[in-house]
């Protein structure tokens, strides 16, 4: 299976890193000085699930028209990015061509598919801590660094199944799902809160925990998600989110990838994030106060 990472940051690092090293053929798409150190020295990968290694040489380029069609993209660009890198793909579709987005959010894949054919693309939500260290460098810290996967209207496919054995062969933790759009909101409610909570407070999750005033919010946050999703016709479980408060006591010491981008003035997700919470709240006639709070202040600081 022929494979290419679009946007090797922390999870398209981590996962092409895995898949590259169980003798797929990988190409990393990349930039700067990312994509510089990877051509020099190759792609080091710092993890606690699976051990450090290093990838040298590694295919790796800034130009994804040069790959060529490919079997298979791990999609892993921010939010933000989307629409650009969507376009720039294009060349590397062909008929069997399949797209999985790992983004944040719950509605890549239909904005995916608007540019490249719905019938390519995949969504998955992915459970993971990673970012990148230092150039050339992927440093995992945490998380079950699983993928779950499904064809959007429940079916377990041909394509599902392939994907999944390729995952496996590569030592990638895999579930398959008749219900990947439960999923994604799933993952969803607690990404919106932890993330919206620890950059409003600039802090880790412990933070929020100690005070509890701002407890009380972060459960308004995920109730008010919870709430909207069901709305939609979601069947999430009224108990997700004290699963996600007990969650989130395993981690205190965690800063949310919003924060990190927020405290080194990068783009903020925050439109992906809390401000889809806000449109389809009004869309849907379903109040959102709390979330419509954090994206108004996050929103002051995203410098796009």
């Amino acid at each position: 299976m022929k494979i290419a990472i679009m946007g090797t940051g922390g999870v398209g690092g981590y996962f092409g890193g895995l898949l590259a090293r169980s003798g797929m053929p990988v190409t990393f798409i990349a930039r700067g000085a990312h994509l510089a150190a990877m051509r020099e020295k190759g792609l080091r990968v710092r993890s606690v699930a699976a051990g450090d290694f290093t990838l040298a040489p590694v295919q790796a380029t800034d130009r994804p028209a040069d790959i060529g069609p490919v079997d298979l993209v791990l999609f892993c660009v921010k939010t933000y990015h989307t629409a650009e890198a969507a376009r720039a793909l294009l060349p590397l579709i062909q008929e069997h061509t399949t797209v999985l987005t790992l983004q944040n959010g719950v509605d890549n894949a239909e904005r995916l598919g608007a540019i490249l054919g719905e019938e390519h693309v995949l969504a998955g939500p992915v459970y993971i801590a990673s970012a990148i260290e230092a150039p050339g460098i992927i440093h995992q810290s945490g998380g079950p660094c699983k993928i779950i996967l499904g064809e959007r209207d429940g079916r377990i496919t041909e394509r599902v199944e392939r994907i999944y054995t390729t995952f496996q062969q590569a030592h990638i933790s895999c579930e398959l799902t008749s219900n990947v759009r439960k999923a994604l909101w799933e993952k969803f409610v607690f990404i919106c809160g932890f993330s919206g909570m620890t950059a409003l407070l600039r802090a880790p999750g412990g933070l929020i925990l100690d005070c509890p005033e701002t407890t009380a919010l972060y459960r308004e946050a995920m109730q008010e998600i919870v709430t909207l999703g069901r709305s939609l016709g979601v069947d999430l479980e009224e108990e997700l989110v004290e699963r996600y408060m007990q969650l989130t006591e395993t981690f205190r010491s965690l800063k949310s990838s919003l924060l990190v981008d927020l405290e080194q003035g990068r783009r903020l997700e925050i439109d992906a994030l809390q401000g889809t919470v806000v449109r389809l709240g009004r869309e849907k006639g379903i109040p959102t106060p709390v979330n419509r709070f954090i994206y108004a202040c996050l929103k002051a600081h995203d410098p796009a």
